[in-house]
């Protein structure tokens, strides 16, 4: 990120005598990479979750999960190899025409089932195979506490969407100057999904590999405060879908879990912009 605002910095201070080409509402950015990097909260909906492997194949229906934020550490946040340990954001794109842009990049949320929630539970376990009377045989819609004792699920180390988009940036206010900018922004999103998911099953615990498990799409709003012509601190709401077939639940054994999951997720990012393409002085105030 360091190199990045550099970057930024010393291509604004090229152009500093430069003006943005403008429309009537505002500047355009056509012709400029943009990088922003940041932390996220997310909030998920019930969901059915399937489980099958070696000696049982059931459903849990209507699972309640949270999130899993990292607390303030300096130790963490502000290290060079552990930033990326919190929940994260990251995204880089191209202004390819007026405000209209592609970005690609990753949201790193976490998801864990909520401990000591009253779930019914379909299907079966084995009772030769796992030696608990109270979580083993064939169930048919029936209650069961989710505890540590039967099992602990989670994708703590990602539930990851790797994602590309189609943004736009609309302004909304600028300064006479044009150095400082508040603009809105807005995109559709599609890409895969990839957990990296942790399985405990009876006090046995599997801690498996990143591994596309499946698809999402989102849609993206928020805002975006740009100061000093390049840099900008951006407010952004993710309402998304994702359609996960193919979760690694054993890292030896042929187990798999599916599950539908239905998010929403707010983040907080710092970016700046890098001008790559020359403009040819065009100025649109005022036109129709």
């Amino acid at each position: 990120m360091a190199v990045c605002f550099f970057l930024v910095g010393t291509t604004a201070a090229q152009e500093e005598s430069s003006i943005l080409p403008r429309h009537r509402n505002g500047t355009v950015r056509e012709g400029q990479i943009f990088i922003h990097w940041g932390y996220n909260r997310a909030y998920y909906n019930q969901s059915d979750i399937h489980f099958k492997g070696d000696g049982y194949d059931f459903t849990l229906h209507e699972a309640r999960a949270d999130d899993m934020p990292e607390e303030w550490n300096p130790k963490v946040y502000l290290s060079p190899t552990q930033f990326t340990v919190p929940q994260s954001n990251f995204r880089a794109g191209y202004y390819f025409h007026d405000n209209w842009g592609v970005s690609a990049g990753w949201d790193h949320m976490k998801y864990q089932l909520i401990q000591t929630q009253l779930l019914r539970i379909s299907g079966y376990i084995d009772e030769e195979k796992y030696f608990d009377p109270e979580y083993t045989g064939t169930f048919n819609n029936d209650n069961i506490l989710y505890t540590h004792r039967f099992m602990d699920y989670h994708h703590s180390d990602g539930f990851n969407f790797i994602r590309v988009a189609l943004d736009r940036r609309q302004p909304i206010w600028s300064s006479l100057n044009l150095k400082h900018e508040l603009v809105f922004n807005g995109s559709l999103s599609a890409g895969a999904m990839m957990p990296w998911t942790d399985f405990t099953f009876f006090g046995e615990k599997h801690r498996n590999w990143p591994h596309f498990a499946g698809y999402g799409a989102s849609l993206n709003m928020g805002m975006r405060f740009e100061f000093f012509r390049w840099f900008f601190l951006q407010a952004n709401a993710q309402m998304g879908w994702s359609n996960l077939k193919d979760i690694i639940l054993e890292e030896s054994a042929a187990s798999r879990a599916e599950q539908k999951i239905t998010f929403f997720e707010r983040s907080f990012a710092l970016g700046g912009y890098i001008p790559v393409k020359k403009k040819t002085g065009r100025n649109e105030v005022g036109s129709k």
